[in-house]
Parts: structure tokens; C-alpha cells; sequence
């Protein structure tokens, strides 16, 4: 009947008919009406009635002439602005933008974002403490059917509270075993708190509730490490490194990003990989114990729990995936069951800014990921796709491009075999791009042929049929003009189109003090951040001669950086943004070299990825670049790429080709 009515009103006419042969949602008061039908309006005596009072509303109409007065006057335009072929027309494109858009909105009920952590999003405040409860029963129910014990470490405040909720006899209580995340010592609030909402209500025996001991931080945390490891492993398990792994743990967090008593950038926090399980904290003289992230993460579950909207800012930071880090303490709680519960004001800014994580470690090809398409490629979906080369051990080859012709050769051999290939410009190459005869005093002429090569592959890497990334390679600290030139005109296409010019920059710095390197750096990505620009930084040296920069008399040790030196780069960037990947030093030199003459080692990629793994509690944490590829030996490079290796830059291998190309 909805056509019917529809055609109705096009020509001007209101509608009249019984309720249930009409559409509600738009047959209202100003454009017909709609006749309730009685119970027994099947039967005779009830079509009757119905037919008569239809008979009234239709001689109604008629008299009253709500053709040409009063209803059908409204039916024509709403018509027009809801069924026309130009209104479809506009209500589909409406709905290709949101089908191509980066990320869909966020789910009501939940989501899982890409490192495995789950959301589960609720109406509001209560929502979530209900949602606490249902959490711990079946947890509880989960564990006690399992093993014949559930182990819980709980905290204080609104988490504790909401657990007065849980239903009497909803677990066997008497399996119950409680510990705690944190306690003020000589005040035992938590344990008040427990005893008030969970413990004596569900009727938990209390010898299995195992509160803080007394005496200094030192003592009790070592006192209370000690005890959960003396527990019996059908309570308390321990993880493949010893630590104690209960069944379940509840937090809060706060405004800032802490859980428990691990507040950011604080000592406890940075104490992560350290191997203790309780720690001792001393702050003006407030004593307390705390549970460690080394704890939390050991966990068999961790749940949090973020509401109202002065956490949203929060939320948004610590639920961005492969970047926990100190300044967001809830950032890095990574149990092999992790769940968020959040409200509609505290995951507000996440769904707004319609975050893009697809799981890319799942998908079967590159092709796979939402929104891939043939052409340049930047910000999210770039990232995504160097995510899905780490996930399945590849590495997208780099190659410097000076010309049209070398960025049409690089592009002919990326559709040949059918792989994103990565275009770059090095200051130099972008120079000759634009034509050596022009001034470059304030690498000016860099900056045109830059901006150039990546106008011009844009325009034709579509008809290649692959994804592309448009890079920019090497720039040191004297050839920082050039960046801010490139920089400022991708702040100008973001501006008008939404997305920047190049896909990522390289600064390499590595000649500079290293803390030096890493500030100018982090300056720089706050600005790219903005635009969604990648960020690709060198700590240690190359070895070699590389657009202007020669280190080809440099001492071996430089030629390798260290464990703490990655970190300290992650330490930083993180915070910041996601996007950047490290070009870490493991012996590589630019150029083409005699086997001997240079000694790779890529299995420090995997030093540097268990040191920051093991403070994160994550495998393979990092993203890593292979300088000077050029010459180097099958094995090391397939090592390499086991480690996170997501960009090799194969430069000189490809220019000897071209070459013997044109003098062959």
C-alpha cells in the first residue's frame, strides 16, 4: 500500500485508510489519516464499523476539500523532498559516502579493536556498573566451573561499589577468593569497601579475602607478592614468566589515563618489565601498595571501566592500538582478555573521529582492507597497509625516483606483480626533478620537485592499478627547509582536500645528539599528526655517502643502535601519534658493497623488539625501516622482515638496473 499512497500524494491527494494498510512513519495528521482498526475488525460486524468510519473520514475530506485547502496541499512537497527521483538520488549518494568513509560509526553495543582489546559501550553511568557485575558473575561462573576456584583483584571506589549489585547466589560464593589492586596502608579502604559491597552481601568467607599487610611499602609489597605466589595454582596461576595470574582484575581509571595507583609518566609505571607483581609507593609521605602493569597484564582477564564525558579525551588516547605508552597508564593494560566498558559520553570522541583499526592481521590480502584502493595512498589507510606488511612479514620496497620515467618504471613493476610499491624523493633527486638550473639556495627548487613528483604520481598511479605511498626520504638537519616547504604544502591540501600531498616524510637527524634527534622529531610529528602524515626518523648512522651526507668514515660502533635508544624514541613518539616507523642502525650502509665489507646484523631488530615487548607486554611492538638494502644477502633480509621490518629502501640496486637498462 506504501506505493499507492505515495502515488496518492503526488498528485495532490491526502490518504485515507485503516492503520495497518498504511505506513505509520509517514502517513501523519497533515497528510491524511489513518483509521485504528477494532479487535474484531476481521470478522463482519467489525468490518462494518471499519468500512463506515473510513466512509465518514472519506465524505469528511470531501466536504472540507483537504485536496485543495488543507492536507493535500503538504503532500506534493514532502513528496518531492522524500520520493522524488532526485531526493533517491541524493539519499544514496548520501549513503556511498558513509559506505566509502574510513571507519564506520561506532557500534552501540560494542567493538573490538585491532590488538584484540574489546569495547562493550553502554547507556551511561549505571549501564556500566550493571555491566561490572555481569562481568564478574560470569567470570566467577567461567573459573569455578573450570578449576573449582575464581581469584579476583578488585580496587576501590565506583568498580567496588557497583559490585553491590550482584545478585545473591549468583556464584558460589564459598570459591570466591578477593585480592586487591591497591590499599592506602593503615587505612585499608579497599578492604572496607569490599567487605561493605561484595564480600559480606555475597556472603564470601573471609578468610579468602587477603587484605594488604601493615609496615612500610617495601614490606608489605613484598609481603603480598609473596602471597599470591604461595597460593595454590587452582586460585592463583602463573604466567610463562612466574607472575601471578588471577582470573579476573576490575579497574577504574581516571581522567588522566592512571589505573589502580600507576599514574602516568610516574616511577610505578615505568617499572613495567621489571618482573615485580606489587609495588611499593611512597608519595609525600602517603604510603600505599599497588598492583604492577607486569600483574595486570598477566591477568587471564582485565576489565576497565570509563564513564561520562570528562574521560572521553582519555578513552580516545588509550584505545588507539600499538601505541600504549606511559603518559596513558590504561594505554598499556594488555591481558589476553581485555575489555573496555565505556559509556556514550566517554567513547564520544572516539566514534566521532570514526577511528580507523581494521584487523589487518586477519585479512588475506592487502586488497582486504576497508577503503584500499588503486592510487596514492595516505594518513589511516596507509598505516594500514605497512600494519598488514608487518602482520604477514613483508616489507614494501622503497625506491628513489628522479624523473617521470623512474616513477613510471617503479610503478610498472609494482602492477607486474601486482604489490604497493613506495615512490620517494630524496632532496637531491627532487632538485633534478624540478631542473638543476633553478636556484636552490633555500632548497626552494627541492621543495618544486618534491611537490611535483608527488603531483605526478598521484595523477597517474591510479591507472597502475595498486595502492602507492608517496615518500620523502633523508633529511638532515641542514636540509630542514626543504621539509617545512613540503610540509606546508601538505597543510594546504589537507586544508582543501582533506588528506595530505605525500603520504610520509623521513627526517633523519642521526648525525644530531640523539636527544636532540628525538625532540625535533617529536616537534615535527605533533604538526604531521594533524595533517595524518607518517613520520619515518633514523637513530644510529648509516654507513656510506647518501644525498650529500657522507658517513663512510664513521667507527663500526655507530653503525648499531641499542635497546635503550629505540625505546627511548618509542618512549617519546607514542604519546604523539601512532604513525611513525624507526630506521634503527644494524650495520647498514648505502650503496652496493663486497660481501664482508659491511656485517648486518638484522637479529638486533628482534633485541629491540623483545626490549620494548617486554615493557609494553605486547609482541612486536615496533615498526622498523631497512636503510642500505642495496647488495645485502637473501637471508639477512628475510631475517629482517621477521623482526617488523615494514619499508626497505632498495635504491642502488635499482638505479645500477635503470642504467644498464639505457646501455644495454
Amino acid at each position: 500500500f506504501g506505493m499507492v499512497f505515495i502515488e496518492c500524494m503526488a498528485c495532490g491527494t491526502p490518504t485515507i485508510g485503516a492503520k495497518s494498510g498504511g505506513p505509520t512513519e509517514f502517513v501523519t495528521d497533515d497528510l491524511g489519516v489513518l483509521i485504528e482498526e477494532e479487535a474484531d475488525w476481521r470478522e463482519e460486524a467489525g468490518a462494518k464499523r471499519l468500512g463506515a468510519r473510513l466512509a465518514e473520514e472519506v465524505t469528511k475530506a470531501l466536504k472540507e476539500d483537504w485536496k485543495g485547502k488543507s492536507k493535500g496541499l503538504n503532500c506534493v512537497p514532502f513528496v518531492r523532498e522524500n520520493y522524488s527521483t532526485m531526493a533517491q538520488c541524493e539519499t544514496m549518494l548520501d549513503n556511498m559516502k558513509g559506505w566509502s568513509s574510513s571507519a564506520p560509526a561506532t557500534p552501540p553495543g560494542g567493538f573490538t579493536i585491532s590488538d584484540g582489546r574489546k569495547v562493550r559501550v553502554l547507556a551511561d553511568e549505571a549501564g556500566i556498573a550493571n555491566a561490572v557485575c555481569e562481568e564478574f558473575v560470569a567470570a566467577a561462573k567461567a573459573a569455578i566451573a573450570a578449576k573449582g576456584s575464581f581469584s579476583v583483584a578488585i580496587p576501590g571506589g565506583s568498580v567496588v561499589a557497583a559490585l553491590a549489585k550482584v545478585p545473591a547466589g549468583a556464584v558460589d560464593a564459598s570459591k570466591v577468593h578477593v585480592f586487591f589492586c591497591n590499599e592506602r596502608l593503615g587505612e585499608g579502604k579497599c578492604y572496607k569497601g569490599a567487605m561493605k559491597n561484595l564480600v559480606e552481601p555475597l556472603g564470601i568467607p573471609s578468610s579468602q579475602v587477603y587484605r594488604v599487610p601493615d609496615g612500610s611499602p617495601e614490606e608489605a609489597a613484598s609481603k603480598y607478592e609473596a602471597l599470591l605466589k604461595s597460593m595454590p595454582p587452582h586460585i592463583v596461576s602463573a604466567d610463562y614468566n612466574g607472575m601471578p595470574s588471577v582470573d579476573l582484575v576490575l579497574l577504574g581509571t581516571g581522567e588522566d589515563g592512571h589505573v589502580g595507583s600507576l599514574h602516568p609518566n610516574k616511577a610505578e609505571i615505568k617499572s613495567a618489565g621489571s618482573g615485580k607483581a606489587i609495588l611499593p609507593i611512597n608519595e609525600g609521605g602517603k604510603t600505599s601498595v599497588a598492583v604492577s602493569l607486569d600483574f595486570l597484564c598477566a591477568a587471564k582477564r582485565v576489565v576497565l571501566t570509563a564513564a561520562k564525558a570528562s574521560r572521553a579525551p582519555m578513552v580516545l588516547r588509550a584505545l588507539r592500538s600499538g601505541s600504549g605508552c606511559y603518559d596513558c597508564p590504561a594505554s598499556m593494560v594488555c591481558a589476553p582478555e581485555t575489555t573496555w566498558l565505556v559509556d556514550k559520553d566517554s567513547i564520544g570522541m572516539y566514534a566521532s573521529k570514526k577511528v580507523f583499526d581494521p584487523p589487518v592481521a586477519q585479512l588475506n590480502s592487502y586488497w582486504d582492507i576497508p577503503g584500499m584502493k588503486a592510487g596514492v595512498i595516505t594518513g589511516d589507510l596507509c598505516w594500514a597497509l605497512l600494519r598488514f606488511a608487518k602482520a604477514k612479514g613483508f616489507a614494501i620496497p622503497a625506491v628513489n625516483c628522479t624523473s617521470t620515467s623512474t616513477v613510471n618504471a617503479v610503478l610498472e613493476a609494482g602492477k607486474a606483480l601486482n604489490r604497493p610499491v613506495i615512490i620517494q624523493f630524496s632532496e637531491g633527486g627532487s632538485a633534478f626533478f624540478a631542473g638543476k638550473s633553478l636556484p636552490n639556495n633555500a632548497k626552494q627548487a627541492s621543495t618544486l620537485g618534491a611537490v611535483a613528483g608527488a603531483t605526478y604520481t598521484r595523477a597517474v598511479a591510479p591507472a597502475y592499478g595498486i595502492p602507492v605511498i608517496v615518500h620523502s626520504d633523508h633529511c638532515a638537519k641542514k636540509l630542514l627547509p626543504w621539509f617545512d616547504g613540503m610540509l606546508n604544502i601538505d597543510e594546504a591540501h589537507y586544508a582543501k582536500y582533506g588528506e595530505p600531498l605525500f603520504s610520509s616524510h623521513m627526517l633523519d637527524l642521526s648525525e644530531e645528539p640523539h636527544e636532540e634527534n628525538i625532540g625535533i622529531c617529536a616537534k615535527y610529528l605533533e604538526r604531521m599528526a594533524k595533517v595524518d602524515l607518517i613520520l619515518e626518523m633514523e637513530i644510529g648512522i648509516t654507513g656510506g655517502v647518501e644525498d650529500g651526507v657522507d658517513n663512510s668514515g664513521v667507527s663500526n660502533d655507530k653503525l648499531y643502535s641499542t635497546p635503550h635508544e629505540v625505546w627511548q624514541v618509542y618512549e617519546t613518539l607514542a604519546p604523539i601519534s601512532e604513525k611513525f616507523t624507526i630506521a634503527a642502525a644494524f650495520g647498514n650502509v648505502h650503496g652496493v658493497y663486497k660481501p664482508g665489507n659491511v656485517v648486518l646484523r638484522p637479529e638486533l631488530l628482534g633485541v629491540f623488539q623483545r626490549y620494548a615487548g617486554k615493557i609494553l607486554q605486547g609482541k612486536m611492538p615496533l615498526n622498523f625501516v631497512f636503510h642500505g638494502g642495496s647488495g645485502s644477502e637473501k637471508e639477512k633480509i628475510d631475517e629482517a622482515r621477521s623482526y617488523g621490518v615494514v619499508k626497505m629502501n632498495v635504491d642502488t640496486d635499482t638505479q645500477w638496473a635503470y642504467w644498464e637498462g639505457i646501455r644495454d
